[in-house]
């Protein structure tokens, strides 16, 4: 680990919270930060590449095409799920379990999704492609901000995910002008099928006439 010039001159600016962070998966081939390399997120843009090797490293490619040095690499690994004993067998034939290690007792049910900081822990290190992706000192009052927001951003897939979700539609200025005409003998039979033909699945009404 070393103490280069880059890091010491460099002068970032934190992601706000509207800023993408693709922090997942490289952004040119997808390869995830559950792989052994992990993923190096740009600490100048914020992209995300991954750095496999010598003919398939996009975060050395992204650092020469773009000047930006400073990566944090990010690695997702499972944390091990805990040993339950098993029951033993006594001499008369039954089964015993260990006392000292039989689970309390559940006095109500509860069903909730585990969090990923519950199943993963998260490893991180800042390198410097400029020094051939060399891993840098830790808690530089420089990079060290930068470093924080992008291990606690919400993730540029995510991101999206809730935009679909809070994404207001409003109505078009054909809907304000919109004029409807009154459609004599409509009845409610008269829309269980087509009046062109025998469908009855998928259709479509005409606001303006009601055909």
């Amino acid at each position: 680990m070393s103490l280069c010039e880059h890091a010491l001159n460099s002068r970032l600016t934190p992601p706000s919270s509207s800023t993408p962070v693709y922090k997942e998966e490289c952004t040119q081939c997808f390869n995830s930060y559950d792989m052994d390399a992990g993923i190096d997120v740009c600490l100048t843009c914020f992209n995300g590449a991954c750095s496999q090797g010598p003919h398939h490293n996009h975060a050395q490619q992204h650092a020469l095409k773009s000047g930006h040095s400073l990566s944090l690499n990010i690695r997702r690994v499972p944390k091990p799920k805990p040993s339950h004993s098993g029951t033993n067998i006594s001499s008369s034939g039954g089964t015993t379990a260990d006392d000292s290690e039989r689970p309390a007792k559940q006095t109500k049910l509860e069903i909730r999704e585990d969090t990923d900081c519950e199943k993963y822990d998260y490893q991180t290190y800042v390198r410097c492609w400029a020094c051939s992706g060399a891993k840098v000192e830790s808690g530089l009052e420089n990079i060290q901000p930068t470093v924080d927001a992008v291990i606690h951003a919400v993730e540029a897939s995510k991101k999206s995910e809730i935009k679909a979700w809070s994404e207001e539609v409003g109505p078009c200025e054909h809907f304000d002008t919109l004029e409807q005409t009154p459609m004599t003998g409509f009845s409610l039979d008269s829309v269980h099928q087509c009046s062109k033909c025998e469908k009855r699945d998928n259709l479509w009404m005409c606001l303006g006439c009601g055909h």
